[in-house]
C-alpha cells in the first residue's frame, strides 16, 4: 500500500483541488447531490413554453429551496425562472459547468436529502392543439370543463365566457379554431 505523506497530500489539493465526493454526480445536477434533487429540466425541455408553467407549479413545493439554471440556457428564458424564485421566495442561481453537462438544464433542489424518485419527466404536459391556437380567448362553459379535465395546470390562462360577452358576440376560442 502506498501512503502518501501529508506534505505530498497538501502539494497535491493545492495544484488539483480538494477531492469531491461524488464530483461526476454533483456535475450532473448542476452542484447538487442526486438526492437533494426534487425536480430537473433537460435543455431542450426547459425551451419550450410550457416549462415554465411546470416549474411554477412544482416551486409551490415547501420541500424546493433553490432553483438552480446552467449558464448556457438563454437569458430570456432564465429571466422568467429567476422571477418565479422570486414569487415563490426560493434561493436562485445560474452555475457555469463548462460544458461538461450537456443535458440538465435547470434543477429544483432541497437543501436537505429528499431522495425524489422520479425527477426527470420524458414530456411535459401540454396544453392540448385546440387551446393552444385559442390561447388568451374566452372558452363557453363547455370547453373551459374540457380544459378542467385535460389540462388543469393552463386553467388561468383563460376565462369564462358571461351573458355580457355573449349578447356582445364575442365567441368562444375553441368553437372558432374547430369551425376553421
Amino acid at each position: 500500500m502506498n501512503k502518501q505523506s501529508e506534505l505530498e497530500k497538501y502539494t497535491e489539493y493545492g495544484l488539483s483541488g480538494t477531492p469531491e465526493i461524488k464530483a461526476d454526480e454533483k456535475k450532473y445536477w448542476l452542484g447538487e447531490f442526486r438526492e437533494r434533487v426534487i425536480f430537473a429540466l433537460t435543455f431542450e425541455q426547459i425551451n419550450r413554453k410550457e416549462a415554465v408553467k411546470v416549474i411554477e407549479e412544482k416551486c409551490k413545493d415547501e420541500r424546493i429551496d433553490k432553483l438552480i439554471v446552467e449558464s448556457s440556457v438563454l437569458d430570456t428564458i432564465t429571466e422568467k425562472f429567476m422571477d418565479l424564485a422570486h414569487k415563490y421566495d426560493k434561493d436562485y442561481k445560474t452555475i457555469d459547468m463548462n460544458g461538461t453537462n450537456k443535458e440538465i438544464a435547470l434543477v429544483l433542489a432541497s437543501n436537505e436529502a429528499i431522495d425524489e424518485r422520479q425527477v426527470l419527466i420524458k414530456e411535459l404536459p401540454k396544453l392540448p392543439d385546440e387551446f393552444y391556437y385559442a390561447h388568451s380567448k374566452k372558452l363557453c362553459k363547455k370547453h373551459m370543463e374540457e380544459l378542467q379535465k385535460k389540462s388543469p395546470m393552463f386553467m388561468d390562462e383563460f376565462e369564462e365566457m358571461t351573458l355580457l360577452d355573449k349578447m356582445m358576440g364575442i365567441k368562444c376560442g375553441v368553437c372558432e379554431v374547430v369551425k376553421k
